[in-house]
């Protein structure tokens, strides 16, 4: 299955699904808190690539994964979940070496879909 993902420093995956659900997207320190742990995120993916440049496609959309599960943990942005993760498809099924996530992320925009 995809790899499993380190939180970021700082804010926790938790706090950002919980004030989705009881503040909304709109609320502007939920946004404060989505903004650090998203920028979190692709701050450890940048590190990452740069100690494997050939790898650096696979990390980034690891990162996108990771945000979009966020997202699916929420009661409220499901379907956001849902469209970031075939956008993430399209891209991982374009590349040999992330035609493995392309099949992976298949199988949770199905489980998503149900």
């Amino acid at each position: 299955m995809i790899e499993s993902f380190k939180s970021p420093e700082g804010v926790t995956e938790q706090q950002v699904i919980d004030a989705l659900n009881t503040k909304g997207i709109e609320d502007p320190e939920t946004k404060a808190l989505l903004l650090e742990y998203v920028d979190h995120c692709h701050d450890d993916a940048d590190k990452e690539a740069r100690d494997n440049p050939e790898l650096s496609n696979r990390i980034n959309l690891l990162t996108e994964i990771k945000i979009a599960l966020l997202y699916s943990k929420t009661e409220k942005y499901k379907e956001y979940a849902i469209e970031s993760l075939e956008d993430i498809y399209t891209a991982a099924s374009q590349d040999d070496l992330t035609r493995d996530l392309a099949e992976q992320i298949g199988v949770l925009i199905n489980k998503f879909n149900f």
